[in-house]
């Protein structure tokens, strides 16, 4: 981050310079109510005063915002973008960022949630297109030692993708539960089995 004297010293001159190129007195107030507050990686930060944020708008339209970027390399040489915050101190934009980083936190947790219940899904969605198409690719099927023989395949099938997708230390999870239901629902309906002896049947694989 810059010295303080250094950002006013910089925004004065910028100040000035788009007062000059720009006849806006209503934008010649918001650049005076402005208070450059640092300058923090490519961005040079200016704060409005309680009160004041409202004001804020007339340097964010894009002939003004330009101006504003264009005399920022020309007095400071490097291109700096400009951030415009709620409050007028350098705590005020610690806070900012801490906000921010908070949020940005709270969307990557959203979004990688989001992907491992895609994840999961996709592999029950698996699990239940090879329940099918194992029936349906079985020889004399409708023989009920051809089920029998169905019904142990899939149970192991389950069990191995229960070990993947839901581990016995881990918490009990509502989606894997109900996936895990379709999946025996499937089984029971294909081989004409009630669901409930499928579900105890695995039971006692998954304990032996």
């Amino acid at each position: 981050m810059e010295a303080q004297v250094d950002v006013v010293s910089v925004w004065n001159q910028v100040a000035n310079q788009v007062k000059e190129k720009i006849i806006h007195p209503t934008l010649w107030r918001t650049l005076e109510v402005a208070v450059p507050v640092t300058i923090d990686g490519d961005q040079f930060v200016v704060g409005f005063p309680p009160g004041t944020f409202h004001m804020s708008g007339n340097l964010t339209t894009s002939e003004h915002k330009n101006a504003i970027e264009t005399a920022f390399a020309q007095f400071t040489g490097r291109r700096l973008k400009l951030r415009i915050i709620e409050g007028d101190t350098a705590q005020d934009w610690v806070d900012v960022k801490a906000k921010e980083a908070h949020a940005d936190a709270l969307r990557e947790a959203a979004f990688r949630k989001r992907e491992d219940v895609a994840a999961v899904t996709k592999s029950w969605e698996g699990l239940l297109e090879l329940v099918g198409r194992t029936y349906a690719g079985m020889p004399l099927r409708q023989l009920p030692q051809s089920r029998a023989k169905y019904i142990e395949e899939m149970l192991v099938a389950i069990s191995e993708t229960m070990d993947l997708l839901m581990p016995a230390d881990a918490p009990a999870d509502e989606l894997a539960q109900r996936s895990l239901a379709r999946i025996i629902d499937k089984v029971g309906g294909l081989a004409e089995t009630p669901p409930a002896l499928i579900a105890l049947e695995l039971q006692r694989l998954r304990r032996r």
